[in-house]
């Protein structure tokens, strides 16, 4: 059963490999465009216009398919699509929702993309058809609302799915309205060949920073997919996320970065390649520009690592506003620096993997063409991310992770170290059933649903549990138990 186990896993990796030609072109700001096969990226013309969101995609042999702001989607032609105008997306022509519009591919149809945009506290989608107009596109459907959010934030991101095909589309949104003293929610869309799933939604840590526009800002996964950070007003806010479950906890929180003057807020962030480090950009409304680098697989704590990399001038024509943050297909960490004017160059840090500043920041560097940019880049998913490989989740048609909604019964973490738990499970006495991946039975016990299940008398390796009340299933599912 072993080998037939890998040779599924080896399979899975054949059917869901990914390109790396997705996010090889970016469209952004005013006009202006990357593309990412040469080096440096060569400046080319679009038709965008924008003062921060946008999002742009690309075929897997790296050709041009379309780019949006979250108003207009324009085909590689630079005309507006057919049908891909008056989308409704919030804040004007020209949004200013930092992370307002975000393209995901269909799960199971080449051709189809769905382009997911907020407006006003409404998160809605369209679709968009590549097989019509000769490749240039169709927007077959648009301005679909999924949800209300009222007190949704400007942020939002996508991670694949650990079964490598499926999408976790992730929106912030403001505790109780904006009560102070809550938790942030977060609301969890998964997207399968069914479509786009009820949200799941997820608590994280208590809002307390009264005083911040914590709405603003970015939110990132790192590259592996399984940590996500979101900009807090002052401080960053980081969480362990399980691509299977959806299930994400609060991790650490990032509260050193200011020191003296308090009247800014942090804005961008990203990682480095490797996942080792985080860079964070105070925007400069207020005082300095400053790029910050944090540590996080450093001994010493993370917010003993800071970093400062660069700051701006403080005042005069010369000021520098620093903007959103966005790794490219390069492995290197693009940023929009401004003054009182639109900027026609982007800042670079060259070496992202390297810890202080051996990272090798250079501003105003990069060429985009005579092009201007305010504030944002493309907001660009992980699109390469695969399949999970020896995860609770690494085969397609685990429906015990596939079809959560907001109700559905969730074991997590997967995987896992010493113990496992369960949410959303009915009360009262479940008995769990541990097999090895040969079949036989390792551990066997009754406990009450809401207790945590002690695994930590299991070696390494891949088992399924089963988990039932009164003779009725409640979930099964593949276990992963690292050591």
């Amino acid at each position: 059963m072993k080998q037939i186990l890998l040779i599924t896993i080896a399979a899975l990796f054949s059917c869901y490999g990914f390109s790396q030609n997705r996010a090889i072109n970016w469209a952004f700001g005013d006009s202006a465009g990357l593309n990412f096969t040469t080096e440096p990226p060569t400046p080319f013309l679009t038709s965008i216009i924008v003062y921060e969101p946008s999002a742009t995609i690309s075929d897997e042999e790296g050709n041009l398919l379309f780019y949006t702001n979250g108003r207009t989607i324009w085909n590689a032609a630079h005309e507006v699509m057919l049908n891909g105008n008056f989308l409704e997306s919030g804040a004007g022509s020209l949004s200013t929702y930092t992370q307002g519009v975000i393209i995901i591919p269909f799960p199971d149809e080449a051709n189809k993309y769905y382009v997911f945009h907020q407006d006003f506290g409404y998160l809605k989608y369209t679709v968009v058809d590549m097989s019509f107009e000769d490749g240039l596109g169709l927007v077959t459907s648009k301005n679909n609302i999924i949800i209300e959010i009222p007190s949704m934030t400007e942020k939002m991101q996508a991670v694949r799915h650990g079964n490598g095909r499926d999408w976790w589309l992730v929106i912030e949104a403001l505790p109780g309205g904006g009560i102070f003293d809550l938790p942030f929610t977060f609301y969890e869309f998964l997207i399968t060949p069914e479509g786009i799933n009820d949200p799941q939604i997820n608590e994280g840590i208590v809002y307390t920073d009264q005083d911040a526009k914590v709405y603003l800002g970015q939110m990132k996964f790192n590259q592996q997919g399984n940590i996500l950070a979101c900009t807090n007003g002052r401080s960053v806010i980081i969480y362990d996320f399980d691509r299977c479950s959806g299930y994400l906890s609060h991790s650490y929180t990032i509260d050193s970065i200011f020191v003296g003057n308090n009247d800014d807020e942090v804005y961008g962030l990203e990682f480095s390649p490797n996942g080792n480090l985080i860079y964070i950009t105070k925007v400069g409304t207020v005082g300095k520009g400053i790029l910050y680098q944090y540590c996080l697989t450093c001994p010493e704590e993370i917010n003993g690592t800071k970093e400062i990399i660069y700051q701006s001038h403080e005042t005069g024509d010369d000021k520098k506003n620093l903007g959103q943050l966005q790794l490219a297909m390069d492995g290197k960490i693009y940023l929009p620096s401004i003054g009182l004017t639109s900027a026609t160059s982007l800042s670079v840090i060259n070496s992202p993997n390297e810890i202080g500043y051996i990272c090798n920041f250079d501003t105003f560097s990069v060429n985009i063409g005579d092009k201007k940019v305010k504030l944002g880049l493309p907001n660009m998913p992980n699109y390469n991310l695969g399949v999970m490989e020896k995860s609770g989740c690494d085969t397609i048609g685990t429906t015990a992770v596939n079809n959560i909604n907001k109700n559905a019964i969730q074991l997590y973490p997967n995987p896992a170290h010493n113990y496992i738990y369960l949410k959303h499970a009915p009360q009262g006495i479940v008995q769990i059933h541990i097999a090895d991946i040969y079949g036989k039975e390792v551990l066997y016990f009754n406990q009450q649903s809401t207790d945590v299940i002690n695994i930590s008398t299991l070696p390494s390796g891949l088992y399924f549990i089963i988990i039932t009340q009164e003779n009725a299933m409640l979930i099964t599912q593949k276990l992963v138990v690292e050591r």
